[in-house]
């Protein structure tokens, strides 16, 4: 079917008498989720935040039919063809999609022109704009408004002046919306298992006519979870779902019915302190009905005005909230537009958004790698030319460095129509741009001739041991299908490391849950790496998926497809807690997932050593899968204990070739004494052999001395390539005395 004749068919069903209710149906049920299972909700059976705006664009350009409909089963039957046409919308994407891959797979192609054919096949506009309207927000509701103060800080007086916008106050009010909505709530008891029902009921009852009562089974099961807003008592004490018939129900019930379902979305003025000023908020995110009213919107990507005014006004103290995440979007991102709007406030609003970009990044990656290691606004200086670039925020970890470009570009309409040029554009403009100077600049750190400058004039001393140097493009704004458009529209030469594309929001929650440097870092660089390998519409999956099984090639599959599934587990987790909600931890698999805290203490003793090359140590370990790692710390611990109950030295080694790695060599010496030289000569030696014998490339040496109650005292690191050397080979005694006592 094609898309516009669907179309038409929605806006047609909208307009449809007593469609309202239907509508106030669809978005409760579907928006009001139990945070202990959140990560089992089924997302294809609901519509999105997304799809619920396209919807309410087409509401808004009539006036709203306040009447209720001729029969319940009409209120059923809206809702069923809500869904229904709302899939055939999607599937006209889906059948798009199909028809250009079948003609794709089709034609033959050289190995290496793989990756080029794949991203100039899933970088058409037509194909993206699928992916921009369906892919998910990617943004708490919280998030926008612990944002909104970072973000306009330098414009509140812009804002106060022309737009009588106070931050505080519209936090204030959002919030008092939010929590009004939910006390209303609390009379509706949603369950999801009328189909269950339906099916218990016919077993029960096989001989029943179940073609004519099937009808009244489902309508009276939905209604059943709205009883609390019939205020007739009547039906509250007798309705029987098996025995029932809608005829039974008075009119007068089902009148009280469609007024409390519409009142769960109902705020008015009076609600309000009147020192919040909720008149000026009204004015800046509410719509009443007039004339041509949204009009220029007509398809998937045409601005639509409920986006930005979410609150429809119904007459002089009635406000319909029809979905509150939409008002939490709506208070974040049009007050830019407002400014944007304003010539003579152009410059400026550059300005600001540019620095408070540089704020917001440094703030997240300072709690992470610390103020020391840390540094905003970095210029790069060469002896014999001009500045190359800048770094907006450079964070050190040991031998590696994160280079962080920070943009603060929006999708565009046309972007989100599906237009390739458009698309492009905004891509350069958010992702390229940023990747570009963060080339210039990783390059210029691996060099090691450069000087870097910080904010306040003062030389960055850099390691000369960096050895690597990872990408982060970072937007202030939430933009749709970030990470699957970085796969597929970024420019880059084949010998040039990929970037991590984030958005604000999504390093929140990087810092969150990865607040440890090396575990943050370790993330990076497995992301970068394996770009090619897993493939996702939003970070919050890879973040997830990483959580619970960690991101690692696997060889056997050219690419990992990563579902909002993995979404779902940081939706349980982290939901919760920053909304302050007291949850049993059932269901939360990220807060039950498993730890070794022996690994843990080991890595802890590692990351107090002063030495830069210990994060390569430490990114070495972290590639053990958890049951080795398990067995690696076990077996340290046992060789350590031997050495107390016998008293004399133990060492083993773990080479390359062995089940426990296929990258690093491991060696682990138990010393019988507390000489801290002695016990570095013989790990150098130990070392040294083992490395030489097996031919590896990169080695790991641990000790510990017999009082010590560290799991380690000293440890080697060697990833030089393997060499002939023939003063090792003139020293087969040594050896063989040394392997002779290895454990």
């Amino acid at each position: 079917m094609e898309k516009r004749k669907i179309i038409n068919d929605i806006k047609k069903l909208i307009n449809a008498k007593g469609y309202i209710y239907a509508l106030c149906m669809i978005l409760f049920e579907d928006f009001h989720i139990h945070p202990e299972t959140m990560q089992e909700t089924d997302w294809t059976k609901r519509i999105s935040h997304k799809e619920a705006s396209f919807l309410l664009g087409f509401l808004i350009q009539n006036k709203i039919d306040l009447s209720i409909p001729e029969t319940p089963n009409d209120l059923i039957l809206f809702k069923q063809k809500t869904y229904d046409l709302m899939k055939q919308l999607h599937d006209t994407f889906l059948a798009s999609f199909q028809q250009k891959l079948q003609k794709a797979s089709e034609k033959k192609y050289h190995k290496e022109n793989i990756r080029k054919e794949e991203k100039k096949f899933f970088s058409n506009g037509d194909m993206l704009q699928e992916a921009i309207f369906y892919s998910g927000t990617d943004v708490y509701d919280f998030q926008y408004l612990d944002s909104l103060e970072k973000k306009y800080k330098y414009d509140k007086e812009w804002l106060l002046e022309k737009k009588s916008f106070n931050i505080e106050k519209a936090k204030l009010i959002v919030n008092r919306i939010k929590n009004i909505l939910q006390n209303k709530a609390k009379k509706v008891h949603l369950y999801d298992f009328i189909p269950k029902l339906i099916e218990d009921a016919k077993k029960k009852n096989p001989n029943k006519d179940w073609e004519k009562y099937e009808k009244h089974f489902i309508e009276l099961s939905t209604l059943h979870q709205y009883v609390e807003l019939f205020e007739l008592p009547t039906l509250k004490k007798n309705l029987s779902i098996e025995d029932s018939r809608n005829e039974e129900i008075r009119n007068n019930e089902l009148q009280s019915f469609y007024k409390n379902l519409l009142e769960l979305f109902i705020i008015r003025k009076s609600d309000f302190d009147k020192k919040l000023d909720i008149d000026s908020f009204l004015n800046n995110f509410s719509v009443s009905f007039k004339e041509n009213l949204n009009s220029h919107f007509q398809t998937i990507g045409d601005f639509n005005l409920i986006a930005a005014s979410p609150i429809i006004k119904l007459d002089k103290e009635r406000y319909f909230v029809p979905n509150i995440f939409l008002l939490f979007e709506a208070v974040y991102e049009s007050p830019f537009y407002w400014m944007f709007q304003d010539k003579s406030y152009k410059n400026q609003l550059a300005e600001n958004r540019g620095k408070v970009g540089e704020e917001i990044a440094y703030d997240f990656l300072s709690k992470v790698f610390g103020k020391n290691n840390t540094f905003k606004s970095v210029t790069i200086k060469m002896s014999k030319s001009k500045d190359a670039t800048d770094i907006d925020v450079l964070s050190i970890l040991g031998s590696k460095a994160l280079c962080v470009q920070v943009k603060s570009k929006k999708l565009t309409a046309l972007s989100k129509k599906g237009d390739n040029s458009q698309l492009k554009k905004d891509f350069k403009a958010a992702v390229q741009d940023a990747y570009n100077q963060g080339i210039i600049s990783r390059k210029k750190i691996l060099e090691k001739k450069a000087k870097f400058i910080d904010e306040k004039d003062n030389e960055i001393k850099l390691s000369e041991d960096i050895n690597e140097v990872y990408i982060m493009c970072i937007t202030t704004e939430n933009y749709p299908s970030l990470t699957h458009q970085a796969h597929e529209l970024l420019d880059k030469k084949d010998d040039e490391p990929f970037p991590i594309v984030l958005t604000v929001f999504d390093l929140e929650l990087l810092s969150h849950y990865l607040n440890d440097p090396y575990d943050f870092l370790y993330y990076i660089r497995q992301r970068i790496s394996l770009m090619d390998c897993f493939i996702g519409d939003n970070e919050m999956a890879f973040l997830g998926y990483h959580l619970l099984h960690k991101l690692w090639e696997m060889p056997e599959n050219y690419k990992v497809a990563l579902d909002k599934d993995w979404e779902q587990f940081i939706d349980r987790n982290y939901y919760p807690i920053k909304a302050g909600l007291k949850v049993s931890d059932k269901g939360d698999e990220i807060k039950s997932r498993w730890r070794d805290e022996n690994f843990n203490k080991l890595c802890n003793q590692l990351k107090i050593i002063n030495e830069p090359k210990i994060t390569d140590i430490i990114f070495h370990l972290l590639d053990f899968a958890g049951e080795t790692r398990k067995n690696m710390v076990n077996l340290i611990l046992k060789t350590k204990q031997r050495t107390l109950n016998g008293g004399r030295s133990h060492s083993f080694s773990i080479s390359p070739a062995d089940s426990y790695s296929s990258r690093f060599g491991i060696t682990y010496t138990s010393l019988c004494s507390d000489n801290i030289i002695e016990l570095q000569k013989k790990l150098l030696t130990l070392c040294l052999l083992r490395k030489y014998k097996s031919k590896g490339g990169v080695w790991i040496g641990f000790g510990s001395l017999k009082s010590s109650q560290n799991i380690i005292d000293t440890v080697y690191f060697n990833n030089e390539e393997w060499e002939h050397d023939k003063n090792l080979e003139m020293m087969p005694k040594l050896k063989g005395k040394i392997l002779k006592a290895a454990y």
